[in-house]
C-alpha cells in the first residue's frame, strides 16, 4: 500500500520545481558595500565594516548647532546615541542637493573617536545626510582600484580605493579619514 501525498509535501514539490535557486544554497562571494549618490554624477561605496545603519529621518529628528561649519546639520539621536550629523556633499565641497528637505537619507557610521572624545567606547558615531542610498553591493578584491591618479582633488584625501560600476566610476570613501576633515572644525 503506497501513501498518498499531503497537501503539504505536493506544494512543496511543485515549488522545488518551480523555484529551484530558492532551495539551493549559495553563497555570496566579495566584500558588501553600501552604495550611494554624494552628489550628481558621482555615487560613492562605503564598506558595511564602517556601517552602523543606514535610515530615513525627518529633518525635526536633528536639533541645529549654532555657529557650526556650514556642512554640519547638528546633533541626532538614535538608539540611544547622540552623534553629529553632516550634509556628506557640502562637507566633501560640493554643492548642497539636500537643501531644505524635509527627510534625509542617512548613513550612520562608525569612526574612531577623537582625541578629545576620551570617554565612553572606542568608536563615535558620524551621521552622513546623502542625497540617495541605492543599495548593497559585494566587490572582489580584483574589482578594486587603487590608482587614484583620476580622482577628484576634493575626494582623493577620504577615498581608499575605486571601482566601475554600471559605467561609473565609485569612489570608496574612508569614514575616519572623513571625521577629521578640516571643513568640519572651522577656524
Amino acid at each position: 500500500m503506497t501513501q498518498q501525498p499531503t497537501a503539504s509535501t505536493t506544494s512543496l514539490s511543485r515549488l522545488q520545481e518551480l523555484l529551484p535557486q530558492l532551495f539551493q544554497s549559495t553563497q555570496l562571494t566579495g566584500q558588501p558595500y553600501l552604495r550611494f549618490t554624494v552628489t550628481e554624477g558621482i555615487g560613492a561605496l562605503l564598506s558595511m565594516e564602517h556601517v552602523q545603519e543606514s535610515l530615513m529621518v525627518e529633518a525635526e529628528q536633528i536639533t541645529p548647532i549654532p555657529n557650526m561649519a556650514r556642512s554640519v546639520l547638528g546633533l541626532m539621536n538614535s538608539r540611544d546615541q547622540v552623534f553629529c550629523v553632516v550634509n556628506l556633499s557640502q562637507l566633501l565641497g560640493y554643492p548642497d542637493v539636500t537643501g531644505s528637505q524635509r527627510r534625509y537619507s542617512m548613513i550612520v557610521v562608525r569612526v574612531p573617536r577623537s582625541d578629545y572624545q576620551r570617554s565612553g567606547n572606542e568608536e563615535a558615531l558620524l551621521g552622513w545626510a546623502v542625497p540617495h542610498i541605492q543599495g548593497v553591493t559585494r566587490l572582489q578584491a580584483e574589482q578594486l582600484q587603487t590608482d587614484l591618479s583620476l580622482c577628484p582633488a576634493n575626494l582623493s584625501p577620504y577615498v581608499s580605493g575605486a571601482c566601475q560600476q554600471d559605467q561609473q566610476t565609485m569612489y570608496i570613501l574612508y569614514p575616519p579619514a572623513l571625521a577629521k576633515a578640516p571643513a568640519l572644525y572651522p577656524t
